[in-house]
């Protein structure tokens, strides 16, 4: 089953990356186990986060990404308080549970 553009649900329940079908995770609890973060400072992402985050905040913010280990494509990616653990878990869950 097609979870988005990277990511496919097999029979067996493993997650792996549509594009090198590496296993990214073999529970549907945490599909993202086995893939690769990164964190990195704010100003990491791009041309339109330039400005230092002590401008609008008195706590760190970080770039995290992460990526698949057997082709390293980005898979998903979030700026937030580095305090804080990622506010992008998601978990996948069938028709009959939702």
């Amino acid at each position: 089953m097609k979870i988005n553009d990277n990511l496919r649900l097999l029979s067996g329940g493993n997650v792996v990356c549509n594009h090198c079908d590496h296993q990214l995770g073999t529970s549907v609890g945490n599909p993202l186990a086995y893939a690769i973060r990164r964190e990195r400072p704010s100003q990491d992402a791009g041309p339109g986060v330039r400005a230092p985050a002590s401008h609008f905040t008195d706590r760190p913010i970080g770039l995290r990404q992460v990526f698949c280990p057997g082709c390293y494509v980005l898979l998903a990616t979030e700026i937030a308080p580095t305090d804080e653990p990622s506010y992008r878990h998601w978990e996948l869950r069938s028709q009959a549970e939702a």
